[in-house]
């Protein structure tokens, strides 16, 4: 157990949800939810172990431990993920692939593939690594497969490798983007719910870890024939055209997305769930669905917000991030190597 999770371990913290086979942490970064008057729902909450994990010197017992406490208390966490949007799992004996496997295993959600356009290998079952781009650049937020038909609901985040410097995985609660949208840029916004968000994405001739955009057309969609390819863009994205040229690379033609959605079960947040271009590549370009260009005053006010709003969370070795994928956007900070994150996602 490190300094600063024990350090969490007082009588303030530890009243609430010891019940539960859970103690409530804090840590710097957390924010209040401003739409939610309940003082307490706290982005992210922070769960560590209760005494018996910390006391327990059979590794493979502390992971059966947390296993069947996560069964046990399934609906009780599902309640606090709705209300807090993203939980914070740190000090618990997680410690591999397989371990992180076993924990997600322990939630009976059913897996979520990724489809996308990002490098990414299979560690484990149902885990991979994160985006596997360049570690000295960001990436910017996002909701995972926002481009897709399916997408996950929610998204585990394991560190298995903490950064030395920098990395720190970015959440922001797209409610609070659209809050402060809507009072900063009030007739853009009425603008884009109107005609909403065409993107194009011009993916690479040949495969590359180089870039966040890393996939040629026929990996991505898993086949060489180009009207193949073109039916199964329709079928499983949100592409209104998809075109492939003769050096290899091709053009999707995304939307018009509907940037602001209210999902069922969610007392009608507003979430920001497909966004506008934040820091973009040479490989995706964005106008309003008319073709009309989005103001550079909207995008610098989107950027502002962003910076303002977010939680920038300081990785340590084991935590596990459950993330509600349909309320919160996630992206990354520049990092000096090594940083290893491992993902895994559910329907």
């Amino acid at each position: 157990m490190d300094t600063e999770t024990a350090s969490l371990l007082d009588t303030e913290t530890a009243s609430s949800a010891t019940m539960h086979g859970f103690l409530e942490g804090r840590i710097a970064d957390q924010k209040m939810i401003a739409e939610i008057s309940d003082e307490n729902r706290l982005f992210p909450k922070v769960l560590l172990p209760a005494h018996q994990y910390f006391n327990s010197d059979d590794h493979t017992g502390g992971i059966a431990d947390i296993t069947q406490t996560i069964r046990n208390e399934r609906e009780w966490i599902e309640q606090q993920l709705l209300k807090h949007s993203a939980l914070l799992f740190r000090g618990f004996p997680i410690r591999s692939a397989a371990d992180f496997s076993s924990f997600v295993e322990a939630f009976g959600w059913e897996e979520e593939p990724y489809v996308g356009f990002a490098p990414r290998t299979n560690v484990e079952d149902r885990v991979y690594t994160a985006n596997e781009g360049p570690l000295h650049e960001q990436l910017g937020f996002h909701h995972e497969m926002a481009m897709m038909k399916a997408h996950p609901s929610k998204i585990f985040f394991f560190c298995e490798t903490a950064p030395p410097e920098g990395g720190q995985t970015a959440i922001i609660l797209s409610q609070s983007i659209t809050r402060c949208m809507e009072n900063r840029m009030p007739e853009f916004v009425n603008r884009l719910k109107d005609l909403g968000l065409l993107t194009t994405v011009t993916t690479p001739a040949q495969n590359r870890v180089s870039s966040f955009i890393a996939k040629n057309w026929q990996t991505f969609l898993e086949t060489n024939d180009p009207e193949e390819a073109k039916k199964r863009a329709l079928d499983m994205m949100n592409c209104a055209s998809f075109e492939c040229f003769e050096d290899g690379s091709a053009k999707f033609v995304l939307g018009p997305l509907e940037s602001i959605r209210a999902f069922e079960g969610y007392d009608g947040r507003q979430v920001w769930f497909y966004g506008i271009a934040a820091s973009r590549s040479g490989n995706i370009s964005q106008s309003l669905g008319d073709g009309s260009a989005v103001p550079p005053e909207a995008i610098e006010a989107f950027v502002a917000i962003l910076d303002e709003e977010c939680v920038n969370l300081r990785w340590e070795e084991g935590d596990v991030l459950l993330v509600d994928n349909l309320a919160v956007q996630h992206g990354k900070r520049a990092s000096k190597p090594p940083r290893r994150i491992l993902v895994s996602m559910c329907k």
